[in-house]
């Protein structure tokens, strides 16, 4: 999956912009689509992407997933994202944050659930029969709104928002959470949203746990419900996550990175990082998806 080229740090991963400052976008999804999209890339945008056709790989934060007939990915901006190049049919659903924050100011609770958790272990749905003929029937509408000589906003918020509530009915479906109590979830909502505002400066779990005025174990257990990993763990591989982000977008030194992470010893980064990925930060900064 990985190679070592010789192009060092200065390629910074690109930011690919294909919703262009619009309010909604539909592009077919072909396989030549844009250049970036087989090299390691960041979005400006937030994206569905519904696979009608074709078999391939896809890589969101380093991880990769497959890619199939009736598949659909939710992706968030700033995600680090490759998709091979293979033959193709489908299509891109992109739309910016003016989009979002009005879907989920309408529908809160979807807020950071299910098809639309960053955190989520499946950031995707495959589409059965019946499901698919709803997408390809709400996405002519929106297609057809947008071809309209003054596209209605109100409208295309709608049928998106029709998209993404049955895309998380699906997930709910597909991937079953452990029925915690209302109380439980938003106590792991919490928690993600505390760990992405303090992850660069607290890396122990007795942290989010007194933040929150928890018990520890308490909190784990929610946290393995939701994820399958303890606090620790989901720290672990959010610092990860960031640490590989930031060799591959950064033109920080390795030394750098590492403070800004919250490591106080660049060398206990370096084992850090080298321990669960098998490379040295300096041997990842350098590697490609290919």
């Amino acid at each position: 999956m990985n190679k070592l080229s010789s192009s060092g740090k200065e390629a910074a991963l690109p930011l690919q912009r294909l919703l262009e400052g619009d309010f909604l976008r539909v592009t077919p999804l072909h396989e030549n689509l844009d250049s970036l999209s087989v090299v390691p890339h960041r979005h400006d945008h937030y994206e569905l992407l519904y696979v009608i056709e074709g078999h391939g790989r896809h890589f969101i934060n380093f991880k990769e997933y497959e890619i199939r007939p009736g598949r659909v990915y939710f992706l968030h901006p700033r995600q680090v994202h490759l998709i091979d190049r293979f033959k193709r049919d489908g299509w891109l659903v992109m739309f910016g944050s003016e989009l979002f924050e009005r879907f989920v100011d309408i529908h809160k609770h979807e807020d950071q659930m299910g098809l639309l958790d960053s955190y989520t272990a499946y950031p995707y749905i495959d589409l059965g029969d019946k499901l698919t003929s709803v997408f390809q029937s709400i996405i002519e509408l929106i297609k057809s709104e947008l071809a309209a000589e003054r596209p209605s906003h109100d409208l295309l918020l709608h049928y998106t928002a029709l998209l993404l509530l049955y895309a998380n009915k699906a997930h709910r479906a597909q991937h079953p959470e452990n029925s915690f109590a209302v109380e439980n979830r938003f106590a792991f909502y919490k928690l993600k949203q505390l760990i992405e505002t303090n992850l660069r400066h607290q890396h122990l779990a007795a942290f989010y746990a007194d933040t929150l005025k928890t018990d520890i174990k308490k909190l784990n257990r929610i946290c393995k419900g939701s994820t399958g990993f303890t606090v620790a763990e989901l720290l672990k591989e959010r610092l990860l996550t960031e640490s590989k982000i930031q060799l591959q977008t950064s033109d920080l030194s390795v030394k750098e990175i590492s403070y800004e992470l919250g490591f106080n010893d660049p060398a206990f980064f370096g084992r850090f990082f080298k321990k669960h990925t098998g490379f040295t930060p300096a041997e990842f900064r350098n590697q490609r998806l290919t």
